[in-house]
């Protein structure tokens, strides 16, 4: 699924313009992060991806079709294929894993089997299964709160890949863990990539990760984006104009 912003802005009701007319296309399957500093517009930007938000300019489409336009079938299907993976897990804390990767299931069930959680021995059986492909086949019956933090992001993986998506909108998923266990998140992250043409865009902190692990890097500053290039192309210069307000260089 290509995904193209046309000139996006947004602008608050406390006058903050958090993005301003952000422009870019990303094709299917390519793995980008979103770098900038605290305020840039990253998490805006992510929230209008996965529908939490809408522009208040311009136009997102996917496969050439503007989301605002659509019909509720066609919407819906478009927020079906794009999955969200958080930097605080978003799980069901007394539930254990395998309950959480079902959640995934509950926009496509009927009332009352969604209420008792009646979710079929197929759906359960394909939970299982993006279970072990995380590493978590024999954590499936433990409550998500007895995990590490490394075990939750995994769980949470399994939970967006039970929705079969296209997208994986990835909103620092190594944030809150340590150097090793972030590595190998990321690395998981990539290797679903590879095998199954998934995009993956990373909202990042850690440049390090997203130069070693992106196919492309989209830089954003002040709601504008001020670079979009390969991993190869970053350079001191580039990365002082995304971090370094006008402000800050004079005092330098």
């Amino acid at each position: 699924m290509e995904i193209v912003l046309q000139n996006i802005g947004k602008q608050f009701k406390n006058g903050t313009r958090a993005l301003d007319h952000v422009t870019f296309t990303i094709p299917q399957g390519e793995f980008v992060s979103v770098i900038g500093p605290s305020g840039a517009g990253k998490t805006t930007l992510f929230r209008i991806l996965n529908g939490m938000e809408t522009p208040g300019d311009g136009a997102v489409l996917f496969d050439g079709s503007d989301i605002s336009s659509m019909s509720g079938t066609a919407r819906k299907n478009v927020k079906r294929s794009i999955g969200t993976i958080y930097q605080d897990f978003c799980l069901v804390e007394n539930s254990t894993c395998l309950a959480n990767v079902l959640t995934a299931c509950l926009p496509d069930m009927g009332f009352f089997p969604a209420v008792f959680g009646v979710y079929g021995k197929e759906r359960r059986a394909e939970a299982l299964k993006f279970l072990d492909r995380v590493g978590l086949s024999e954590k499936s019956e433990e409550p998500v709160k007895n995990l590490s933090g490394g075990q939750k992001q995994r769980a949470a993986i399994a939970r967006a890949l039970m929705r079969h998506p296209k997208v994986l909108l990835a909103d620092e998923p190594a944030a809150s863990l340590d150097p090793v266990t972030g590595r190998q998140i990321l690395t998981l992250l990539k290797e679903i990539q590879k095998k199954d043409g998934v995009t993956i865009l990373m909202n990042s902190h850690n440049l390090e990760f997203s130069q070693e692990l992106s196919d492309r890097i989209i830089g954003l500053k002040d709601g504008n984006v001020v670079f979009d290039g390969t991993p190869s192309e970053m350079n001191e210069e580039i990365l002082r104009n995304i971090y370094i307000s006008l402000e800050d260089s004079h005092l330098s």
